[in-house]
C-alpha cells in the first residue's frame, strides 16, 4: 500500500509532472538536435500527426511487453 500511496501523490502532484515533461521534452529535442533535425520541426511534426505517434507508442508498448513475456516464459522453461 505504500507504494500505491507515493505513485498516486506524484500523479496528484502538479509540480512533479511539469518537471517531468519539461525533462522528457529536454532529452528529446536534444537527442533530435544532435541527429541534425531542428526542434522546431520535431514539435510541428507531433502536433500535426498525433495519432501518428499514438499508433507508436501503442507498437512499443507492445513489443516490450511481448519482451517481458518471452523472458518470463523463458526463465519458466529453463
Amino acid at each position: 500500500m505504500k507504494t500505491r500511496e507515493c505513485i498516486e501523490r506524484i500523479k496528484a502532484n502538479r509540480w512533479v509532472r511539469i518537471i517531468a515533461l519539461g525533462l522528457t521534452a529536454f532529452i528529446v529535442f536534444s537527442y533530435m538536435y544532435s541527429r541534425g533535425v531542428s526542434p522546431v520541426w520535431v514539435a510541428v511534426s507531433i502536433v500535426c500527426f498525433q495519432g501518428f505517434f499514438k499508433f507508436l507508442y501503442r507498437i512499443a508498448c507492445l513489443l516490450v511487453a511481448a519482451a517481458i513475456l518471452f523472458c518470463i516464459f523463458s526463465f519458466l522453461v529453463f
